[in-house]
């Protein structure tokens, strides 16, 4: 709940918006595991809201969750207040490596 809130002071933050699935993929796991080993609580993912994607719907942001649900560093993910992006962002909660 704090989480979604925006209870975390975002510490980071990486934009994938207008990348393909294969250029996104490795920026953002770089970026967490990164931001992990620096001690980062709190990372804010703009991926976008595939408004550009057509009847596909939102093939970045869905593929994110996939891979942020499989990645050992993610405690938890959110999208984000709507002043911080809404549905095109989202709030990941780190735990340290």
């Amino acid at each position: 709940r704090k989480l979604a809130k925006g209870g975390y002071s975002v510490q980071d933050e990486i934009d994938l918006h207008g990348m393909t699935v294969a250029e996104a993929k490795p920026r953002l796991a770089d970026f967490i595991d990164y931001s992990a080993r620096q001690g980062r609580l709190c990372v804010r993912v703009v991926h976008g809201k595939g408004l550009g994607s057509g009847n596909r719907g939102p093939v970045l942001k869905n593929a994110v969750n996939r891979w942020l649900r499989k990645w050992d560093s993610v405690l938890a993910f959110v999208s984000t207040r709507q002043v911080d992006g809404g549905t095109g962002a989202i709030y990941v909660l780190l735990q340290k490596v």
